[in-house]
């Protein structure tokens, strides 16, 4: 993945970079405001401030992140950092016996509605 000339070499820019008046949607800006969301990887820096942020302020409101926290990505790509790699109580990894059994058993009743029964059982991890 190439990078752009206004990236520094962990891909975080300076606060003299985003405020510089040259930054526009053609080198890497956004167009609002002058400010450039990062994209591509997160860092183990950028996951601890958002789990921090999260600890202080709760999940939701997450283009309010940006503001408040100094991460330079957009709600959308908090969130889903959140959801699936950061939360506390995401399970990963195989289903024990009870939990696929239970699977079968809500996919014999509902079908192929993932999220409906995903919902009805809190604790098993299926999206």
């Amino acid at each position: 993945m190439s990078r752009t000339t206004n990236e520094s070499e962990d891909g975080v820019l300076s606060k003299d970079q985003i405020e510089s008046p040259l930054m526009d949607e053609s080198n890497g800006g956004t167009g609002n405001g002058g400010i450039v969301l990062k994209k591509g990887p997160w860092t183990s820096a950028e996951d601890a401030i958002l789990v921090e942020y999260v600890k202080k302020h709760g999940e939701g409101n997450w283009n309010a992140v940006q503001k408040h926290s100094g991460l330079f990505r957009c709600g959308k790509s908090c969130r889903l950092r959140w959801a699936n790699h950061l939360r506390p109580n995401l399970k990963k990894g195989a289903f024990t016996p009870e939990e696929e059994h239970l699977i079968v058993e809500l996919h014999a009743k509902m079908g192929n509605k993932w999220a409906r029964m995903a919902a009805h059982e809190k604790n098993l991890c299926l999206l």
